[in-house]
């Protein structure tokens, strides 16, 4: 008997290869058997007549590293609503491990919670072992992040690494990659990660690529030197001998439109020379960021405590203000494309009567000028706080999504709780919608074959991200299934309800265990920690 019997389905099993009407069979959270049609009993039969049957999705950059100290783990339902049944964390240079007490801002943990974490997260290995002993919604990767390794080994400084720091920082990255992680992420315009020189990355990445890590790298630019930033990637993955993977790739500033073509051209000589490099991205053309992180680097030395007081000076904030729009070869900052007209406030949790305005509006409710607004928001809510920018073209945004090696990321973390779909604000819409608009625009504007798209966000993803038994149905593989109606998938969130349901997805599995039922998310926490395959 099997456990569940997927029937009458168009199967569409990421390969690439045309689909086929068929049954799929799975017993013990395995694919059992893949036919044309498949009579034997089973414990619960799924009609799938008049819709697809794929691999779940793969979504190559979330932030959902948090979920492992949550009790009980995560429901994850946001992403099961996508039809995502893995998700790649540990992105953007963040992560957990190696816990250090800058990361407690970060992450707005309790003393006590921090307490914890030091013990839980002293090494990327501690961390390892921690997300394998909780209950997670989708399937779970890791990247160990640069940050907190460059963070603890040397603070907050713009300083060189020491030969001996140097050596420390290697030996968290051989950790993680011992432990299973996939490689290193970087976040070259957060603090502490932007302090790091090229060199010093590719001193780091040196210690990765024996074990076949990847470097993934949320870019030093994405607008007017974005090229420059994505050959920087590049460099530091040919000379470490790693693989690359580009996170979110964009082009910011309507005056870029067009930067889009040069960065594939850059993408496809690496991959001709032999350097295997990827990107992903998400369908929407806000990005997303925390509203620190659009303050220039030089206004965050020293730490959080540091800069929050700096920032209560009336001429460091006229001098924020000039960075940002005149110094843009020192920083780009994402509020220099979007203007503070363009900053939409999306988390302030300590103030929420400045959630979903711009920082505009906001000036104008405090009686003072946009760049108090910034400060006064981050001071009010202890240096954390999450914002949107208005500031990319819909044209560079296709032109990338059909280039075969860019993947898909939503670049946002795991909903344990199940949202209302009408709440206003509050977050990105890439959070319930990504995998879906994605779907649906390649679909629209023609860009490849249903075939081609699954495969796309699943075998292809897999491969270059080294995942074993994901992204293709497969007899004796992990049963990570997703039954939809390709040419219905609609993503209806946007940036005023960013937790609207998706319209298509019908059920997802998450190793054999029905996770989303007839459109509604089930508390099953099936997944798993997928370890860096070969």
């Amino acid at each position: 008997m099997f456990d569940v019997l997927i029937k009458n389905g168009l199967i569409v099993d990421g390969s690439g290869a045309p689909a086929f009407r068929g049954d799929v069979a799975i017993r013990d959270g395995k694919i059992a058997k893949i036919a044309p049609s498949i009579d034997s009993e089973s414990k619960e039969v799924i009609d799938a007549a008049g819709l697809q049957v794929t691999p779940g999705f793969i979504d190559s950059h979330s932030h959902s590293d948090r979920s492992v100290f949550r009790e009980g783990g995560s429901g994850s339902y946001n992403y099961l609503l996508q039809g995502v049944t893995t998700q790649v964390a540990g992105q953007c240079g963040s992560s957990f491990a190696p816990w250090y007490p800058e990361n407690a801002r970060k992450y707005g943990v309790t003393p006590e919670q921090s307490q914890r974490l030091t013990v839980k997260a002293a090494m990327p290995s501690d961390f390892m072992q921690a997300a394998e002993a909780v209950h997670h919604g989708t399937n779970v990767a890791y990247f160990i992040g640069h940050s907190p390794i460059r963070g603890k080994v040397q603070g907050f400084t713009d300083a060189l690494a020491t030969p001996e720091q140097m050596k420390e920082m290697q030996s968290y990255v051989k950790d993680a990659m011992e432990a299973g992680f996939l490689g290193v992420s970087t976040g070259l315009v957060y603090a502490p990660s932007v302090y790091a020189r090229t060199e010093e990355l590719i001193e780091l990445m040196k210690a990765a690529a024996p074990y076949g890590g990847t470097y993934v790298s949320h870019i030093r630019g994405e607008g007017n030197n974005c090229l420059q930033a994505v050959q920087e990637a590049i460099r530091i993955g040919e000379e470490s001998g790693c693989p690359v993977f580009i996170s979110h790739i964009k082009v910011m500033g309507k005056h870029n439109e067009g930067l889009a073509e040069k960065l594939l051209a850059e993408i496809d000589a690496a991959n001709a020379r032999g350097v295997v490099t990827y990107a992903d991205q998400y369908p929407y053309t806000a990005s997303s960021a925390p509203l620190s992180s659009q303050i220039p680097p030089k206004y965050l030395l020293g730490g959080t405590d540091v800069w929050l007081e700096r920032i209560k000076s009336p001429e460091v904030r006229r001098q924020i203000v000039h960075s940002i729009f005149h110094e843009v070869d020192e920083f780009e900052s994402g509020i220099y494309h979007s203007g503070f007209e363009g900053a939409l406030i999306i988390t302030a949790k300590k103030t929420p009567e400045w959630e979903n305005r711009t920082l505009t509006e906001i000036a104008q409710m405090i009686g003072g000028e946009p760049v108090d607004a910034l400060c006064e928001v981050l001071l009010a809510n202890g240096g954390s706080a999450q914002g949107v920018y208005f500031n990319q073209s819909a044209s560079d945004l296709i032109r990338l999504m059909a280039h075969p090696h860019v993947f898909c990321g939503s670049d946002t973390s795991d909903h344990n709780e199940f949202r209302n779909p009408e709440r206003a604000g509050g977050g990105h819409p890439r959070s319930t919608g990504t995998m879906v608009r994605r779907l649906e625009l390649v679909r629209d504007f023609r860009l490849r074959t249903m075939e081609e798209s699954v495969k796309n966000l699943t075998w292809d993803t897999a491969q270059a991200l080294k995942l074993p038994e994901q992204g293709l149905l497969r007899e004796g593989w992990d049963a990570n299934v997703c039954v939809l109606d390709y040419d219905r998938l609609h993503a209806t969130a946007d940036y005023k309800h960013p937790c609207r349901r998706n319209q298509g997805i019908h059920h997802v599995l998450v190793n054999g265990v029905v996770a989303v039922r007839d459109g509604e998310p089930q508390d099953t926490r099936s997944g798993k920690v997928i370890k860096r395959g070969k």
